[in-house]
């Protein structure tokens, strides 16, 4: 049975909205602190992360709720344009947004909604040979319902990653789709974005097109690394990851055939051939969304294909689901001419680490690159 309505599950005590931890947040610089107010209305507690466009607190309301504020440090009247267009957009697998305001000195200023559970980003990280299927269909599930509700309504994400989606109480939530992306390599008084940005993009989008499909060829990129947990096209530097994303093909041996099928359409060069919308890419996996809201698959439907030979546990979405005894799946066999998973996961891991150790170096050569609204 696939649940694609999440099940509630135990959470860290404390996590912020844009997947910093918390030893990142005690070492981070913020110009306000716990008690001020730079915005009416609004009392900062604490600073949670600094982004390419400003610094991101967690205050309350003078009613005593609890939200987070965005800072907009670059391109104003770009930035307020492109949140309003998205302020009527109402879905459970969305960050909320609530309001733009502006302080005593024109700054700008998001009020969205605050978010305490882990990013994506922390999940993969807790994983690094992929989520066991059960969370992989449920992050993945509720990322593709969300994005298809963006699309629904004529937006395009453009920096679908797993640092940008959360959990609250096991709802996946997708932030930052109101923003216009600004991409950069350099470090600029920490108003950079990280080199792994350059893992999710679209070849097309270096010719400045920006359509849907680059949202479709970055889910593709997540399924491979939920699945894998590695990303497909990795590198020293941006311009090395780049020019995989415009000619390499991804390996495709690491992963379950079935999901190897759905990666292979969605991360096709020319987005003409990836598939038409978010519904038509994930029919394969046996997920349904619809316009507004989950749907809860209660028949019976084909698994996924384990990642590893395994026994299945019961998810505790339900006292039904609870009663289904454990199933025994037999190991798949290799296809010929193919390494191991485990010798793959192992070398490419290995390469990885070498190239994270020159990232850095490499990085503050890069040339800054601003991807705005048309």
């Amino acid at each position: 049975m696939i649940q694609l309505l999440p099940h509630k599950q135990a959470q860290p005590a404390e996590a912020d909205p844009i997947g910093q931890s918390a030893t990142q947040e005690r070492a981070m610089k913020f110009k306000f602190g716990n008690g001020d107010r730079p915005l009416e209305g609004y009392t900062i507690k604490r600073g949670v992360g600094v982004g390419g466009f400003g610094e991101v607190y967690f205050a309350t309301n003078d009613a005593g709720k609890e939200v987070a504020l965005k800072q907009i440090q670059r391109n104003l009247d770009v930035e307020v344009r492109g949140v309003r267009q998205c302020m009527n957009l109402k879905h459970p697998n969305l960050i909320s947004l609530f309001d733009i305001q502006f302080d005593a000195d024109s700054q700008g200023w998001i009020v969205m909604e605050y978010v305490s559970g882990l990013s994506l980003r922390d999940a993969v990280e807790q994983h690094p040979e992929g989520l066991p299927e059960t969370e992989l269909n449920r992050w993945f599930g509720q990322i593709a319902a969300g994005v298809a509700y963006l699309h629904d309504h004529g937006i395009v994400h453009r920096d679908l990653k797993p640092a940008n989606i959360f959990e609250d109480e096991g709802i996946v939530k997708i932030g930052d789709y109101g923003l216009s992306k600004f991409i950069s390599c350099s470090r600029r008084g920490g108003q950079t974005e990280s080199v792994g940005t350059f893992h999710y993009m679209a070849p097309e989008i270096g010719k400045g097109e920006y359509g849907k499909e680059i949202d479709i060829y970055a889910l593709g990129i997540m399924l491979y690394e939920l699945s894998s947990g590695l990303v497909p096209f990795d590198g020293e530097s941006s311009q090395e990851i780049i020019m995989k994303h415009l000619t390499a093909d991804p390996d495709l041996s690491v992963l379950p055939p079935a999901i190897a099928s759905v990666v292979s359409r969605a991360l096709a060069k020319n987005p003409k051939h990836r598939p038409s919308d978010v519904r038509d890419m994930v029919r394969p996996l046996g997920m349904d969304i619809d316009d507004h809201y989950l749907l809860v698959r209660t028949a019976p439907a084909k698994p996924l294909p384990p990642l590893e030979p395994e026994i299945a546990v019961n998810s505790p979405v339900s006292e039904k689901a609870a009663q289904v005894p454990p199933v025994v799946r037999p190991a798949a066999q290799p296809a010929v001419g193919f390494k191991s998973r485990a010798a793959q996961r192992s070398e490419q891991a290995a390469d990885r680490a070498r190239r994270a150790a020159h990232r850095n170096a490499a990085c503050d050569q890069e040339q800054y690159t601003s991807l705005s609204y048309d």
